[in-house]
């Protein structure tokens, strides 16, 4: 079951250990709005957007919710939990129509007896996701407001594996750290360069290398 997709940690594995994930994923869709698993659920294994997009949601304060990660086409996820068999930390929403790849839990324990490397091929996606993070709160800290809003931009598209975005100006000022007023105001300086185009709940981007480059070289109005 080779998935159409696949980043960069996929395709880096063994082709073995590769190809005994493989055989013991199965395949399913699920509609928009539906949930992969939940905040508190305990590991139920791995698994692997194959069409789609899948968002991990937390709720920061009562009332608020915040986009954590988008996962697009190739991305897995979950392996946090199958690693220290902890709880969920998220919730796993269905974003667009999805096809996703599940290798149980059980599998994964059966596929490592056979292949202990597995488990460190696990560790080290849980090490991609952390230098990203960690990047991101460094970039973040030293970049004007501007590049920030910029960057998760064009980080959301290639994550989401198209240029149309279905994301809240809430959910990206959580993912900066500021207003939502403030997200309205670059957002509409970024539209007024011709970096994006802006409809309601939903962002187009139009210039994906100037929002990589850290937007715009226009100014806000004061």
């Amino acid at each position: 079951m080779e998935p159409r997709h696949s980043d960069p940690w996929f395709s880096g594995l063994d082709p073995t250990r590769r190809a005994a994930l493989l055989a013991r994923a199965r395949a399913s869709r699920a509609p928009v709005g539906s949930r992969v698993y939940g905040i508190g659920d305990p590991p139920d294994g791995l698994w692997s957007v194959d069409e789609g997009e899948v968002r991990l949601m937390s709720y920061p304060a009562l009332g608020m919710e915040s986009v954590s990660l988008i996962l697009g086409p190739g991305a897995w996820f979950g392996e946090l939990s199958v690693i220290d068999g902890g709880p969920r930390p998220h919730d796993a929403v269905v974003a667009k129509p999805a096809r996703l790849l599940h290798v149980p839990l059980a599998a994964i324990e059966q596929a490592a007896q056979q292949y202990p490397l597995l488990y460190r091929d696990l560790g080290t996606l849980i090490c991609v996701r952390q230098r990203s993070a960690l990047s991101f709160m460094g970039h973040s800290i030293a970049q004007p407001i501007s590049v920030r809003l910029a960057r998760t931009l064009a980080g959301a598209a290639r994550a989401s594996g198209g240029p149309e975005l279905q994301v809240r100006q809430e959910d990206l000022a959580a993912m900066i750290g500021v207003s939502r007023q403030t997200v309205n105001r670059e957002l509409k300086v970024l539209a007024r360069a011709g970096a994006v185009a802006l409809a309601y709940g939903r962002i187009t981007i139009l210039d994906v290398q100037r929002l990589r480059r850290g937007g715009p070289i226009v100014q806000a109005p004061p």
